[in-house]
């Protein structure tokens, strides 16, 4: 279906679903979330009918085993503590809701993990006051179509804090925050980045912490580790309503790749804060939602952009910002300014900037303060001509004749940005609709094409708990 092309890719080999307590293992999603996640290799299903019982038969669970708690609410007085219960690659071990959103867990405590590597956590509602977290003891750990809504406190707190290697966040919502804090922290332990997370169809909403930093949605490291690589994946995730910062998605780490993501109602941008050589491409922000980047040795293409486009020129002090640096920004569209931060009195050095559609409704279009930086094939429009601190060439001025459709402006016949391209579409070759060039590409995140469309914004159908 083409409202789930976006995120289609997401879905190949990443688990099997149980559509009920004691469903057999079936061999691939399907059931629309409505059941919980079982290993690969099928173990004992069993089913608790409290907290405490849920405690026993998790102590008691062994690898390819399936535990889960009977619908209902629950009040947690004390954790139910994941401890000691290692799962393999092949026969993981799960712990989750009877049916997905149907456990409701209250209290002051939640479920911890120890010692526990390849274990899932799946279904569950948290409004307990503590969220679960991934310590660096228990790599492997997913949490699957859960939903996170804390009781949380007034003072800063996050929610979900990842330490440990290979873990994934999938298909869970994160809602209705107001403290300082973000809803996903991933870090690691001393100097270390916790390696190859994955965070993958999630719904991040209604994050509206009033201050002015801190309030990220997802903050991947920190900024004393903004060189060390992580090697994380961020995509198909839906962010509406991110309000708590300036950053709704916040690098701080080095070689992530921040893919397919979709920015609604939302002040957070895309922010590789801390960060070198990474990867940002076909994302769909919109209203006032951006990119801004400081760093060296990203590519950042096929993205629509609403909000704007901030080129970060650092400053003396290292550990505030870093410089753009070699940093390739080719076929996006942008709708809005494209400008240097350089308050810290730094400049960026050596950008790329070629086939990028930039259409603002007020002058100049780009406005830039880079040294050395090289352009080509670019398409400006604006009230007024004219582009400061850039190149003589490389751009030309003219309305690149977009019009709304599919929820994107898309290029119409007509459009001098047609089979204009100085280069190809980068990485899979397609535009931000997952289409290819026919012959020469077009300028912009959009191929003018009669084929089919592979990829759609994200709404709310997309992700979350009940998410293909």
């Amino acid at each position: 279906m083409r409202r789930t092309a976006r995120i289609s890719a997401l879905t190949a080999g990443a688990g099997v679903l149980a559509c009920g307590a004691t469903a057999a293992v079936a061999a691939g999603f399907s059931g629309g979330g409505h059941g919980t996640e079982v290993s690969a290799v099928a173990g004992r299903t069993v089913l608790a009918s409290s907290p405490s019982d849920l405690q026993k038969k998790v102590d008691a669970a062994r690898p390819g085993d399936t535990v889960l708690l009977r619908d209902g609410t629950y009040a947690l007085a004390k954790p139910v503590a994941i401890t000691g219960r290692a799962g393999t690659k092949q026969a993981r071990i799960t712990v989750g809701a009877q049916h997905t959103g149907k456990v409701v867990l209250t209290g002051t405590a939640g479920i911890t993990l120890s010692r526990s590597p390849n274990v899932t956590v799946a279904g569950f509602v948290f409004h307990t006051r503590e969220a679960p977290g991934v310590p660096a003891d228990s790599p492997g750990v997913r949490f699957t179509r859960n939903t996170f809504r804390l009781a949380e406190p007034a003072s800063k707190n996050n929610w979900v804090s990842v330490e440990a290697d290979d873990v994934r966040i999938d298909r869970n919502t994160f809602a209705h925050k107001r403290s300082q804090g973000v809803f996903l922290q991933i870090n690691g332990p001393g100097k270390t980045m916790a390696q190859r997370t994955r965070v993958s169809a999630n719904l991040f909403t209604d994050h509206g912490f009033g201050g002015s930093n801190g309030g990220e949605c997802i903050r991947l490291g920190y900024g004393d580790k903004g060189a060390v690589p992580a090697h994380a994946v961020i995509e198909g995730n839906l962010l509406d309503r991110a309000n708590g910062d300036v950053e709704g998605i916040s690098v701080k780490s080095s070689n992530n790749v921040v893919r397919y993501n979709t920015i609604r109602s939302s002040k957070g941008w895309i922010v590789l804060r801390f960060s070198n050589d990474s990867q940002v491409y076909g994302n769909d922000l919109f209203g006032t939602s951006g990119i801004r980047f400081y760093g060296r040795g990203h590519d950042i293409h096929t993205n629509y952009v609403e909000g704007g486009v901030t080129v970060g020129g650092g400053t003396s002090d290292p550990n505030a910002y870093w410089p753009a640096d070699h940093v390739r920004f080719t076929h996006n569209t942008v709708l809005g300014q494209v400008t240097s931060d350089h308050s810290g009195g730094g400049k960026a050095h050596d950008l790329a900037f070629a086939d990028n559609i930039v259409r603002a409704a007020k002058a100049p279009a780009v406005k830039l303060n880079v040294v050395k930086s090289s352009f080509a094939g670019n398409l400006f429009f604006a009230p007024a001509t004219g582009a400061p601190g850039v190149p003589g060439s490389g751009y030309r001025f003219a309305d690149p004749k977009l019009k709304l459709s599919g929820g994107l402006q898309h290029l119409v016949k007509g459009s001098p940005a047609v089979n204009a391209a100085k280069s190809a579409f980068p990485g899979t070759g397609t535009d931000i609709d997952g289409q290819p060039a026919t012959g020469t590409a077009d300028i912009g995140a959009d191929e003018l094409s009669a084929l089919p469309v592979a990829r759609v914004p994200l709404t709310s159908a997309n992700v979350g708990p009940s998410a293909s």
